[in-house]
């Protein structure tokens, strides 16, 4: 599985738990240059991801986000974004 369709595979993943992605370059408070961030806000998660950072680390950033949810835990997920979320070798 390449890079652009792990990422989009975590981040449809991601928002099916409810956890809302915004797109934001890098420069502004909420990009911080390693791929994005992810905030609680009024009780939300939400994770901003900078769309000019590398597909690896924008996987990075979901992953850290998606780790440790319930939600995904008897989930079937291809063993590639299983490995990403588990923090392998390759996270990416």
């Amino acid at each position: 599985m390449d890079l652009q369709a792990k990422l989009a595979m975590l981040m449809d993943l991601a928002e099916s738990v409810g956890i809302p992605i915004r797109r934001v370059p890098r420069g502004t408070d909420l990009a911080d240059g390693r791929g994005g961030a992810v905030v609680r806000l009024r009780g939300i998660t939400m994770v901003f991801l900078d769309p000019l950072a590398s597909p690896a680390d924008q996987i990075s950033v979901l992953a850290e986000v998606l780790r440790d949810r319930e939600e995904i835990q008897n989930r079937f997920l291809p063993p590639e974004i299983r490995e990403a979320l588990e923090g392998g070798p390759d996270r990416a």
